[in-house]
């Protein structure tokens, strides 16, 4: 399906070249993130090119989106309010804000700053932008994401995007339809 958009492809991961990868970052592929990599490895800048690019760059994108977090914990305040007491010292802060996103599904990067939950056992997990706390849906599941931003064909989604612990109520704090109180400690 990507083929047709025009962007390059090459042959897709092994099953073994999937499970190093997993080993030497430290998450699982979702299902249906494995097969689309399976079936060819997209190339270019904004894809991760997880055969042969540089492993420094890799684990870069792959922690980027905790990173991400905490650096909006400790330059912009950002702090949930079920993480308990923000602390007051900026090291305990991070300490702590890292503990916390420990405990959430982890992001694997897709394309540029998209990601897929690793190891969601469903087909129709969600692939959400994520710039710091700023997430956004970019699509219900990935053949939505694909027709939508490489086919440039809108497809109407059935419902709601599945729920990911976490990235989707950072979602819904900017989702301009949501309605309730945020996240966010006063």
């Amino acid at each position: 399906m990507l083929g047709h958009s025009g962007e390059p492809t090459g042959r897709g991961l092994t099953g073994d070249e999937v499970e190093r990868v997993e080993q030497r970052f430290g998450f699982r592929f979702a299902p249906v993130h494995r097969a689309f990599l399976s079936l060819g490895l997209p190339r270019g800048p904004h894809w991760p090119n997880w055969r042969s690019g540089s492993v420094r760059d890799l684990r870069a994108r792959v922690t980027a989106p905790v990173d991400g977090v905490v650096a909006d914990v400790l330059e912009h305040d950002f702090w949930p309010a079920r993480w308990g007491a923000r602390p007051i010292d900026l090291e305990e802060r991070a300490a702590m804000a890292r503990a916390e996103l420990a405990r959430v599904p982890a992001l694997v990067p897709l394309f540029a700053d998209c990601y897929l939950p690793a190891a969601h056992p469903r087909p129709e997990c969600p692939v959400l932008s994520v710039e710091r706390t700023l997430v956004a849906v970019e699509g219900h599941d990935l053949s939505h994401y694909i027709w939508r931003v490489f086919l440039r064909h809108d497809l109407a989604p059935n419902g709601r995007p599945v729920r990911v612990a976490f990235w989707s109520e950072l979602a819904e704090l900017f989702d301009p339809e949501r309605e309730g109180p945020g996240i966010m400690a006063p």
